[in-house]
């Protein structure tokens, strides 16, 4: 049967994105694990699903239907279903990919893919940009008028409510404000005798609004035998990107990032984000650049290395969250961190129910799709509450987040501390409160 020249122009185009979908056995040991089929018990939900409706575009060059790319477009790219795929599937680059695809298709894009690109391209990658966004956040929280617009969206947009409470306290500028190696040329040297020289990688809105954290990051490497620089011109690492389907933009991130790295000749490159590091260690599709430096999470590397023992207790009782990034997407699993944490004076580790169960943060998963984030979210924060926690702790600023701003909704859940891991461990030194 001949086939029409456009239909095979379309198809020869569109041949890597089929050849992706044939790897699929469709066994269905990803569904259990999939967190939006357990919000829609659809199989256009699942991960076989969606490989079904992405290898039916690629087939045969057509658009979407809307309900169909609602299915597509719902995947959180968690990539669980990757960790128990016996085929090796890697759904992350194919979403990627997919999105990417569709993305060129599209003609007119709408409004919401406009603003994505606006921020995703002119925003996040830079970092006075950012830090200026920030300082008016500050204000609008210490004014008041934050506690006004709070009474007002519960009252009249539960969604809206939702955005306002994914808030972190924005700390005051003197502590947002890390000294990089433009004004610190020297860096932070290690206490005593260094064992490595490691960049410490900033990220965009986690530069401002976690910047307690990297501080935490800085003095527990230095208590640690490390000597840590902050490369300046370091950039967002691209993350967002990649889930939005903006892969071009995602590559000159990773190159630049890649760039000022490899200038910085260091052992390795520090990251206290796991969807952060997990775009660091996985160069884009296509691309045949390194880092410059193996990226490693702060977790992981301290594991390794060994720490000293901390010698100041905290007395508390602490359930660990793994983010997604982190034991799907960089294969870190929670040894690494539990283990980090047992080793503090006084610190419980409570068990956590279906710990590598996904938030429903999901970079901004949240916002684009608060029905399906909602109910994953949750039936994290049951969990959570079951466990009998006093303090959350987990290695993603979207999930601190997301979760912070679960218990805020939940009764009792106010008293709960969200914290890095790291932070943790900063407590634990009686030295390393000093200021850097």
């Amino acid at each position: 049967m001949a086939i029409a020249p456009d239909i095979e122009r379309m198809f020869q185009a569109r041949f890597d994105e089929y050849a992706r979908t044939l790897d699929c056995v469709h066994c269905g040991l990803c569904i259990p694990y999939c967190p939006t089929h357990g919000v829609t018990g659809k199989e256009a939900d699942s991960p076989r699903g969606r490989i079904y409706l992405m290898r039916g575009y690629a087939e045969d060059g057509k658009a979407l239907s809307p309900g169909a790319e609602k299915h597509l477009l719902q995947c959180i790219v968690c990539r669980a279903c990757e960790t128990v795929c016996p085929s090796g599937i890697s759904m992350g680059e194919m979403m990627e990919s997919f999105r990417g695809a569709l993305n060129r298709s599209r003609r007119w894009k709408g409004p919401g893919h406009l603003l994505a690109r606006i921020l995703l391209t002119h925003v996040l990658p830079y970092r006075d940009r950012i830090a200026a966004i920030t300082d008016l956040l500050y204000l609008y929280q210490r004014s008041g008028l934050r506690r006004a617009v709070r009474a007002v969206l519960r009252l009249c947009s539960k969604r809206l409510s939702g955005i306002e409470d994914l808030q972190p306290e924005v700390p005051e500028p003197a502590l947002r404000r890390i000294e990089t190696d433009r004004e610190r040329p020297q860096g932070y040297p290690a206490e005593g005798k260094a064992r490595m020289r490691v960049a410490l990688f900033l990220g965009c809105i986690a530069s401002e609004w976690f910047a307690p954290v990297h501080r935490a990051t800085i003095r527990v490497l230095q208590r640690n035998g490390c000597d840590v620089v902050v490369p300046h011109e370091q950039t967002c690492c691209g993350a967002l990107h990649r889930h939005g389907g903006f892969l071009d933009e995602a590559g000159r991130l990773f190159d630049r990032n890649a760039e000022v790295f490899e200038r910085a000749r260091v052992d390795a490159v520090v990251v206290n984000a796991a969807g952060c590091g997990a775009a660091l260690r996985e160069p884009p599709h296509g691309s045949r650049r390194g880092l410059g430096a193996p990226a490693r999470d702060v977790c992981e590397l301290l594991e390794e290395i060994g720490i000293v023992a901390p010698d100041r207790p905290v007395e508390k009782r602490v359930a660990y969250h793994q983010p997604c990034h982190l034991v799907h997407g960089q294969r870190i699993g929670p040894q690494a961190v539990e283990g980090l944490l047992r080793q503090v004076p006084g610190l419980v580790l409570v068990p956590l129910r279906d710990s590598d169960r996904c938030c429903g943060a999901g970079g901004i998963y949240n916002l684009l799709h608060p029905e399906m984030a909602g109910p994953i979210l949750e039936e994290k924060v049951r969990a959570v509450l079951e466990s009998g926690a006093q303090v959350v702790a987990t290695g993603n600023p979207g999930c601190a987040m997301q979760v912070r701003a679960g218990l805020l909704g939940a009764p009792g859940g106010r008293d709960i501390e969200v914290m890095h891991p790291v932070e943790l461990l900063d407590r634990a030194y009686a030295r390393a409160s000093r200021p850097l």
